[in-house]
């Protein structure tokens, strides 16, 4: 074939074309950086990792006092925590007959407030109350793993800042006349203030 300019031109013209072609696919065929493949999963966001909760460390637990000891006479004297409302204190003290014979009771116990070197403070015991139900005195008889009890009440109150207030350590207890004291360790402090006073009920049997 004879080439003319004008065949020259059309050649050209086709080659051109042709390394245009060439160059679109490659264009086309280059990754995109950033750019998610076909048919690739969506990629999701990392949750948020929840604050750490607000975890404290539980309150410690009051140790419970030991058990009385059991007496020669065959007893056991213990004090609960008082109960303490408006200022007026009272306190469950419990006889148990951890002995092998039969225990008498009859009215009111001798008591006395203690310090803390087991001394008596001076502070008037009356017999009777009516912040509490009292009974009244009646003669028991308390038999071995059987329980009697009578309940003290008191008042915080200080009303003269010149006398020390009174922050008994122990009861001492004498649960009949002629009979041996017993000395309770207080479930805290009997803290009579400076009112110099104590109010007791009768022995009575528990109830049920």
């Amino acid at each position: 074939m004879t080439v003319t300019k004008r065949t020259r031109v059309r050649l050209l013209g086709a080659g051109s074309a042709a390394l245009g072609s060439l160059a679109l696919g490659a264009c086309g065929s280059a990754a995109v950086p950033g750019a998610r493949p076909a048919g690739a999963p969506a990629t999701e966001p990392a949750a948020a990792t929840p604050p750490p909760a607000d975890v404290r460390p539980p309150l410690p637990l009051r140790p419970s006092p030991p058990p009385p000891a059991c007496t020669p006479q065959g007893i056991a004297v213990s004090m609960a925590e008082p109960d303490a409302a408006m200022g007026l204190r009272a306190a469950r003290i419990e006889l148990r007959n951890c002995g092998s014979r039969p225990y008498l009771l009859n009215g009111y116990p001798s008591l006395r407030v203690l310090d803390a070197s087991r001394q008596p403070f001076d502070v008037e015991i009356v017999r009777g109350t009516r912040q509490v139900k009292d009974a009244g005195p009646k003669p028991l008889t308390i038999r071995p793993g059987r329980k009697a009890a009578f309940v003290i009440v008191w008042r915080n109150t200080v009303t003269d800042a010149n006398t020390v207030a009174v922050a008994g350590k122990y009861l001492e207890v004498r649960p009949a006349p002629g009979r041996p004291v017993v000395v309770v360790p207080a479930i805290g402090p009997i803290d009579l203030g400076t009112t110099g006073r104590m109010e007791e009920t009768a022995w009575q049997l528990p109830r049920g």
